[in-house]
């Protein structure tokens, strides 16, 4: 006995009916989207506290202004003040840079402005005479910043 058997057409599928609902979830999106432009300046808020009002002492701003004959030694902003040095005058100058650092503790910067006639070499050794006893290994301003605008500028 032969059955007969019916072979059974696979059928496909009908993707019409998705492809059509996916084309209106995307008008549908697209027309729900709001369209405007958004700028965003990326910043970072710097930590606060609250201080005391303190009436700070005026900055020392040290400048020495080197020249051949003599050192100028100029100090603040608020309220600049000068004194003269000759060239001879080291040990004094010396003095004067230790009182201005024992009035000015947390002070340690000096900005050099030299002549540009004056030698490499001989500016180093006038360096080194501002720092006190090399033998006690005294540095009255470790942080020497040079500025090559020059002097009387």
């Amino acid at each position: 006995m032969k059955t007969g058997r019916k072979i059974k057409k696979i059928e496909k599928l009908n993707l019409v009916p998705i492809l059509d609902s996916v084309f209106i979830f995307i008008f549908f999106l697209l027309m729900s989207a709001q369209f405007v432009d958004v700028y965003e300046i990326g910043s970072s808020l710097p930590m606060t506290q609250e201080i005391e009002d303190k009436k700070d002492k005026d900055p020392l701003n040290l400048t020495l202004e080197v020249s051949k004959d003599e050192v100028v030694v100029k100090t603040g902003i608020k309220n600049p003040r000068s004194r003269s040095f000759a060239g001879a005058q080291g040990p004094e100058l010396t003095n004067y840079l230790r009182e201005l650092k024992a009035s000015n503790p947390k002070e340690n910067t000096m900005i050099v402005k030299a002549d540009p006639k004056i030698s490499f070499q001989s500016l180093i050794t006038f360096i080194d005479t501002t720092q006190g006893d090399r033998l006690k290994k005294e540095k009255i301003f470790e942080q020497i910043v040079f500025d090559n605008s020059g002097v009387g500028k």
